[in-house]
């Protein structure tokens, strides 16, 4: 079977674990290009954004094993500066974790997205609304703006989230967190171990 156009690179293959690569069973094409996932222009970047490796996670801010992957991973990218990275919101724990991807999105207007991604990926607290709002304000957001924004905007995130949602099922991802590195999905939280292994299998 001749390899795909580049303007059609189809992920190939999953990965369960960091287990050997094992072929997509029919019945699940066709799936996102990587293109798709990890090159959505109203996603910001975080990292490198030139980087020769990009890291796509499938992430909600009320999921510990997402927090902890991310925590993990910001220790590898201080290290390797090659690393792109995109974080496609996946809100399935409900009202409070899309209100918290909405407004974390819509502050990318003021400049601030980075700020408000750390802040809510490294608290331990439960979030409500009440505290997503305090946590932003605390990082420097201005959450009435960014509510604004969001209002503005509303179409364009709103339908962000969907498309992310639609990859997570045409994946058969069944929770939170999955990670599209390279051309290969992995469906767990990861370790820095974990990532470094992966980033060095996307490079090779």
């Amino acid at each position: 079977m001749p390899d795909p156009s580049p303007n059609r690179r189809h992920i190939l293959k999953l990965v369960v674990g960091l287990g050997a690569l094992a072929p997509l069973p029919l019945w699940a094409n066709p799936l996102p290009t990587v293109e798709d996932v990890a090159f959505d222009p109203d996603i910001p970047v975080l990292g490198n954004p030139d980087g020769d490796v990009t890291i796509v996670e499938f992430t909600d801010y009320q999921c510990p094993y997402c927090k902890l992957s991310f925590l993990q991973l910001s220790e590898v990218m201080k290290e390797d500066t090659g690393i792109r990275l995109v974080l496609r919101d996946w809100p399935i724990f409900g009202e409070i974790s899309r209100n918290a991807a909405l407004l974390t999105l819509a502050s990318n207007s003021q400049g601030r997205y980075a700020d408000a991604v750390h802040t809510l990926m490294a608290t331990r607290d439960r979030l409500t609304f009440r505290s997503t709002a305090n946590l932003l304000g605390e990082a420097g957001i201005d959450v009435e703006r960014a509510r604004g924004d969001l209002a503005a905007g509303q179409d364009l995130l709103v339908g962000l989230l969907a498309r992310t949602a639609a990859q997570a099922s045409a994946f058969q991802l069944q929770g939170t967190p999955g990670f599209l590195i390279g051309k290969a999905l992995y469906k767990r939280g990861m370790t820095a171990d974990d990532f470094r292994k992966a980033v060095a299998q996307a490079r090779a």
